[in-house]
């Protein structure tokens, strides 16, 4: 593991905060807005609504930050942290009329995804500038704060109620805002320490056909899938663990089960993808969100629901670091971007079509109907995925 250096840890500051308060927003939105009111299909579309809006909003935003000379990157991203800010601390209002608490949260949950790629362009635009930041140390930083917050924000909402939810969202905010506002650095010579993807990736092994492409498409689908299954688990967890005797503070425990068990696969990344393909990676990924969706619905209880947040080391974390591998030796230097943008819809849909269909299931049917369709859902995507990744690049 490279040195830490102090680009490293304020930035490390930036994404702790960050999936901070992503945590308290989309983890704990089932459980403030059932507390509000709410039916389980009604919150599953406020989820995809925030998740839809954001797909179609986050190019816009991101466009006008990049295209914007005049006000640096980072002050975009403060105007947006205060804004949450501001939305969190309506909700705290007494009597606020339910309506006016769902429009506020999906406000939320839309800021939240509209501010991810203006903090990872935060990280990345420091490395062009030669900045010593280790992008990956800075972003497991994330994933290990979110695991702890989860656990205790669990336990809080569990004694003190869902009124924690804004408090907590406000303070990670304040967080962010100073850490985002003091992120200065000084140009230099360019030296990249850790960026998404190593050295220059070999050049594809042949031309992007027709074909290819339609495969690649293919791929894009049953990758999908998978994250449909993936977001009909993680959006409605309170259910699960209510279902098996649990409430938040086991939610947040599973939660922070799985998001522990990402960092080994982060850290050791280079490792994996030095001994095995990204696109073999890719199909053990697929397969073991199958795994992973059937043992959660075949679970006999709480402890069944903490064994299966095990395999998310297997399942996500190997999908979310093998995609961008497996686009930048699939494609071509001119579509790669545009590759990458199709991998992080595949995310997207997912949380649209397994928060409605996942919502839709439990009011109809429950949580075992729920999962054995997410079993089915992830076996499609697991299929189309193992036949569609080419296992050589």
């Amino acid at each position: 593991m490279q040195q830490m250096t102090a680009p490293t840890t304020r930035y490390g500051v930036v994404q702790a905060a960050y999936w901070s308060a992503f945590c308290m927003v989309v983890l704990f939105a089932s459980a403030y807005l059932l507390d509000a009111g709410l039916s389980n299909a009604q919150i599953g579309i406020v989820i995809a609504a925030g998740g839809a809006l954001s797909a179609v909003l986050q190019p816009v935003v991101a466009g006008a930050a990049d295209r914007s000379r005049r006000i640096p990157l980072r002050v975009w991203a403060a105007g947006m942290v205060v804004l949450m800010a501001v939305v969190a601390a309506i909700l705290l209002l007494p009597g606020l009329h339910w309506l006016l608490t769902t429009v506020f949260f999906g406000l939320l949950i839309l800021s939240i995804q509209l501010l991810q790629p203006l903090i990872n362009a935060l990280g990345m635009a420091a490395l062009a500038r030669g900045v010593r930041v280790n992008f990956g140390v800075a972003r497991a930083a994330g994933s290990g704060v979110f695991a702890l917050v989860s656990l205790t924000a669990g336990w809080l909402v569990a004694s003190a109620g869902t009124v924690v939810v804004p408090l907590l969202i406000i303070g990670f905010q304040v967080v962010l805002l100073v850490a985002t506002l003091t992120f200065v650095h000084r140009d230099g010579p360019a030296v990249v320490l850790d960026s998404a993807v190593d050295d220059d990736p070999p050049a594809p092994i042949a031309p992007m056909t027709r074909a290819r492409w339609v495969k690649f498409f293919w791929l894009l689908a049953g990758i999908t899938l998978s994250m449909t299954a993936h977001n009909m688990i993680n959006n409605y967890m309170l259910q699960i663990m209510r279902h098996h005797g649990g409430d938040t503070g086991e939610m947040g425990t599973a939660v922070m089960i799985a998001a522990l068990l990402e960092l080994p696969v982060m850290m050791l990344w280079s490792r994996l993808v030095a001994r095995w393909t990204p696109g073999r990676l890719l199909q053990l990924a697929g397969v073991f969100f199958t795994i992973k969706t059937a043992a959660t619905w075949l679970a006999p209880g709480v402890l069944g629901i903490y064994a299966a947040q095990t395999l998310q080391m297997l399942a996500f974390a190997v999908m979310v670091m093998g995609s961008v591998y497996y686009v930048e030796r699939l494609l071509p230097a001119g579509d790669r971007i545009k590759g990458q943008a199709y991998m992080t819809m595949t995310s997207t849909v997912g949380s649209v079509v397994g928060s409605l269909l996942g919502g839709v299931l439990l009011d109809l049917s429950g949580v075992s109907m729920m999962l054995l369709v997410g079993t089915i859902v992830a076996g499609v995507g697991t299929v189309l995925t193992v036949t569609s990744a080419e296992s050589r690049l």
